[in-house]
């Protein structure tokens, strides 16, 4: 069974959903429109007994380029400097925030085993969000860029408490203050890439996910919960933290400058 929804491609198959980001024209950036509907996806795959895993990828060069800053800017593109520009951008973040609060509350608590398979750069809550998921797997030539702060925003996904948990603090602090790049084996060597692939192997990983959907749907559920459910109330609470901080520096002059001179930059591409 294949359908679209919104920027994705959702397919289900011998107990693997499979949801695939879909614009590849914008680098896989989502907007608040697919945090909606992959909650959507998310509740539906929970409740089908006829769904094991669910694996997460992306279509063309990137895994996702992140929030879609630019959709959410269009309204301000042509009064930037404005007191009502300003009010725009804040009203439109605040909304776009609330729903990435939700998607990433929706990922905390998913019962059942979820995979990424990054096929090419992730940046952003693309990599914020990976601690998230049981398996992660990369091609060598996916890269894994946080810039939070060059924008005059913050760190989320929770990555603010798995990051240092996964890497320690200072080589967290590299990633989410500084905006270090990782490379693929990097990200490994740090613990947020569970195995990295040649790029032109990486589909041979699917059929072991599909193998990995045949498991016992009731064991798979019961050892997950084991590994998560200590983490899982302090997750919630660490989200929901993040998303007042990200809301406060949104309202502020260095996010709305750092965004629309990424915005700028672009627009000139």
């Amino acid at each position: 069974m294949e359908n679209q929804e919104a920027g994705l491609d959702v397919s289900v198959e011998d107990r693997l959903c499979v949801v695939k980001f879909n614009r590849p024209r914008k680098k896989n950036a989502l907007r608040v429109k697919e945090y909606r509907a992959l909650m959507a996806i998310l509740d539906r795959a929970a409740e089908n007994p006829g769904v094991t895993v669910v694996a997460v990828t992306g279509e063309g060069d990137y895994f996702t380029a992140g929030n879609d800053f630019i959709d959410s800017l269009e309204n301000t593109r042509n009064d930037q400097s404005s007191a009502e520009g300003t009010e725009v951008w804040e009203k439109g973040s605040s909304s776009g925030i609330n729903s990435f609060r939700d998607f990433i509350t929706a990922l905390v608590n998913f019962p059942k085993p979820l995979v990424a398979v990054l096929n090419g750069p992730a940046v952003g809550m693309g990599v914020t969000i990976l601690p998230l998921f049981d398996l992660v797997y990369a091609s060598d030539k996916a890269t894994f860029h946080a810039p939070f702060v060059q924008l005059g925003v913050v760190a989320e996904g929770c990555s603010s408490y798995t990051f240092p948990r996964l890497m320690g603090m200072g080589k967290a602090a590299e990633v989410l203050l500084f905006g270090k790049k990782l490379t693929a084996k990097e990200a490994s060597d740090r613990g947020l890439v569970t195995e990295v692939l040649p790029h032109a192997s990486l589909h041979q990983v699917w059929p072991r996910i599909r193998e990995y959907a045949k498991f016992p749907l009731k064991t798979l559920l019961t050892v997950k919960e084991m590994m998560r459910a200590n983490d899982r109330e302090t997750l919630v609470k660490v989200n929901i933290m993040e998303m007042e901080y990200l809301k406060k520096a949104a309202r502020s002059e260095e996010a709305f400058t750092g965004i629309m001179n990424m915005f700028a930059k672009k627009s000139k591409l």
